[in-house]
């Protein structure tokens, strides 16, 4: 139930701000020239309905819907939007090392959900996309003009923070994965 209700209350708050992100003044502050709106609407929402599309596509063998997991990666999105909407990433010079590592953590777990992998190997998905992003975010500051990335140091940091994550989370998942005393491995 607890799941269900985390769930519903991250989706509706993800609606809420992206509302409040395509309904802002174009000179807003809080989202000029981040492209926020269409990579909300192009890439995060449609993000967002990864768990229950793999869920799906498996046909539900696996057993009842993930609710932890799909919850735990709305939240990159989520934390994301907020720090933009509350205008966190501008007002504190280095809030962008919370998302990037809860991010590269948070996909650290579903990549290992989604792939079934162990968690190093989660952790090797997780950076790749991590790094792909980062890329996204300076190439979209050098082709269209936005302003995501603030120098090298920028994203370093953020590549940092996401192994940081990355790893965290990883232990986490092992912990988890690891069978208890008297039963066998999976």
């Amino acid at each position: 139930m607890l799941g269900r209700l985390t769930n519903l209350t991250l989706r509706v708050g993800l609606l809420a701000m992206t509302r409040t992100v395509l309904r802002a003044r174009p000179d807003d502050p809080r989202f000029v020239g981040k492209g926020l709106g269409p990579r909300v609407l192009l890439v995060g929402l449609p993000a967002t309905l990864a768990v229950p599309a793999v869920w799906a596509a498996r046909g539900r063998r696996r057993g009842p819907y993930p609710w932890a997991v799909d919850n735990l990666y709305l939240s990159i999105y989520a934390l994301d939007l907020a720090g933009n909407v509350l205008n966190l990433y501008d007002r504190y010079r280095h809030f962008d090392l919370i998302p990037h590592a809860h991010g590269a953590g948070a996909a650290t777990v579903f990549a290992g959900w989604v792939l079934d992998v162990p968690p190093l190997g989660a952790v090797g998905v997780a950076q790749v996309s991590h790094i792909l992003l980062e890329a996204q975010e300076y190439y979209s500051d050098v082709v269209f003009g936005t302003r995501n990335v603030r120098g090298t140091w920028d994203m370093t940091g953020d590549l940092l923070a996401g192994v940081a994550g990355s790893l965290a989370y990883a232990a986490v998942l092992a912990r988890r994965r690891r069978p208890k005393l008297g039963t066998r491995p999976r």
